[in-house]
């Protein structure tokens, strides 16, 4: 049995996320990937026994880069809502720096594949986010009633919008837009006194 290379492996899995972009989930084949990365399809089957598999591995690439970027340095200790800014800035300059992860992201998500790939653990990589939240809440902050993933989505729903008409149609934003959306966000989950 070959010996696998983290490196290789990441090359199929860039290269699965940028022709995911450009042609679907299901306009993807493996041998495409092959040809694309210079990998032999062969080798390519040491990685991954089939494709749903390199699926599988790739939503959580995705999702997994998408967490770490966005919780990179931020200070979940701090001031409430200097922590939701961050995120949601980090969280923006990720749609920004990766459009193919995120428009393979959109994929998964709205595509019955998508929910065919039931990744385990997958919760646990939002855990970091939604304890800033559940602090917001303990400190009286953020409305109690809304769950985290709710709270977070105000924020994230909005901007992803905003860049799937920038990526699909050509619309443009600049980042007064974006900040409209943090303050009507910040406004819709916190509890005004």
């Amino acid at each position: 049995m070959r010996k696998r290379d983290d490196q290789k492996k990441n090359l199929i899995l860039k290269t699965t996320t940028t022709l995911m972009a450009k042609q679907g989930i299901n306009g993807v084949s493996m041998s495409m990937i092959a040809k694309a990365s210079g990998i032999p399809q062969a080798t390519i089957y040491v990685y991954f026994r089939s494709k749903e598999e390199l699926l599988k591995e790739l939503y959580k690439y995705v999702i997994q880069h998408n967490c770490d970027y966005i919780m990179n340095d931020l200070d979940l200790t701090g001031d409430i809502k200097e922590c939701f800014r961050r995120y949601y800035w980090r969280m923006v300059d990720y749609f920004r720096h990766y459009p193919s992860e995120f428009q393979v992201y959109e994929q998964f998500m709205s595509s019955t594949m998508g929910k065919s790939l039931v990744l385990d653990n997958v919760t646990d990589l939002f855990q970091p986010m939604y304890a800033f939240v559940e602090r917001g809440q303990q400190e009286g902050i953020i409305k109690q009633e809304l769950h985290p993933i709710v709270v977070l989505s105000y924020f994230s729903l909005l901007a992803a919008n905003i860049e799937k008409g920038k990526l699909f149609w050509g619309n443009r934003a600049d980042d007064l837009v974006y900040q409209i959306i943090f303050d009507t966000s910040w406004d819709a989950v916190t509890i005004h006194k």
